[in-house]
């Protein structure tokens, strides 16, 4: 069962890689996308691996919120569902951020 990643997270994480490489260089945002990727393909074989998330980590609690599971990948936040069989990766954002209701949807 691999990870499956949300047009959302893919495009937070797209944000992400672009502000190191800018910011820092190419090599740096390679290493990041190879730890996230790491990080994330854990959940195949170790789905609930993750903590739950806190309740005052949500700017607003979702409906899913005793569903939804994080990886803590220093400093970012990967929110993660288990789902039917498959893992949907959410979002993937500043772990300081409160996580906002497009980061707890599947789209």
């Amino acid at each position: 069962m691999t990870p499956k990643w949300s047009p959302h997270a893919k495009s937070l994480l797209a944000d992400i890689l672009h502000t190191i490489t800018v910011e820092r260089s190419k090599e740096d945002a390679a290493r990041w996308s190879h730890r996230i990727q790491s990080e994330t393909n854990q959940l195949a074989d170790f789905p609930n691996i993750g903590a739950m998330i806190p309740l005052v980590c949500f700017h607003t609690v979702p409906a899913n919120a005793d569903r939804l599971r994080q990886i803590i990948c220093r400093p970012y936040r990967i929110v993660y569902e288990p789902a039917e069989g498959e893992i949907h990766i959410l979002s993937i954002r500043h772990a300081r951020m409160l996580i906002a209701e497009n980061d707890t949807n599947w789209s």
